[in-house]
């Protein structure tokens, strides 16, 4: 089994081909690990938990966006890479890999070293949408319970990992890096959707944007990638509802 693996050294760029003994039940985080103990200690790649839990190892394999950990080198060896274009959702097949299995770092990333990128750029847009919960200025005698009803609208936005897979695939994230991006608005709506919630209005001020909900394509891209099946881009169209509502609020006040 042959893998191709994109380098950089922080100058260049280049690829490098690697023969990998294949094993049953192999993922590719573990062909990394042998090319790494075996063939060349150099190679730099982030990984943590190897059971899709963390997310370290978000990557493009195959021109699809995965994590490295989570992917078997048995079920795609053989496919098809697809080409995808930089602006759009949809992709054309482009050349058989055979046994050959390309890997490179997530895109739209400034890379650091090999499969690394640096994520501090997705971080920060994160952490200004604030993700943690108001409950407001007094403790409440009792649990803050919420209805099962209620728990359905936002318990698929807690599954978030932070991979960054989202904003690899994000075409409005590679047209504008400053886009407020797929997870961190997610997020936002996880806690503007949470029946418990007392900052709604703060959540609207901090989403509603240029950078912010009204620049997603709405191409569904994070929805297809997010190995937890959160869907960025259905809490984007909800924030979107929020927001008008609150603007119609506001102007009647």
């Amino acid at each position: 089994m042959k893998f191709k693996i994109r380098r950089f050294d922080g100058e260049k760029s280049w690829f490098d081909t690697f023969d990998v003994k294949a094993m049953p039940h192999m993922s590719v985080l573990d062909a990394l690990f042998q090319i790494q103990d075996e063939q060349d200690s150099t190679l730099a790649f982030r990984y943590s938990c190897r059971g899709a839990v963390c997310g370290s190892c978000a990557m493009l394999i195959n021109k699809k966006h995965r994590l490295a950990c989570r992917t078997q080198v048995s079920g795609i060896s053989g496919e098809k890479v697809l080409g995808i274009a930089k602006y759009g959702p949809l992709a054309k097949p482009e050349i058989k890999t055979g046994n050959e299995i390309l890997v490179e770092p997530l895109p739209s990333m400034p890379v650091i070293r090999d499969l690394i990128v640096d994520i501090e750029h997705f971080l920060r847009h994160y952490e200004g949408v604030k993700p943690w919960f108001v409950g407001g200025e007094t403790l409440p005698e009792t649990e803050m319970l919420m209805s099962p009803r209620d728990l359905e609208k936002v318990k698929n936005y807690a599954e978030c990992i932070l991979c960054g897979l989202c904003y690899g695939a994000c075409p409005s994230f590679a047209r504008d890096g400053d886009f407020i991006g797929p997870a961190a608005l997610a997020k936002a709506w996880r806690f503007y959707a949470d029946s418990r919630s007392k900052n709604r209005e703060e959540i609207v001020d901090r989403v509603d944007a240029t950078k912010g909900i009204w620049a997603c394509d709405e191409v569904y891209r994070c929805v297809e990638v997010c190995p937890k099946q959160v869907p960025p881009t259905n809490a984007i169209t909800g924030l979107m509802r929020g927001t008008i509502k609150h603007r119609i609020k506001t102007i009647f006040r």
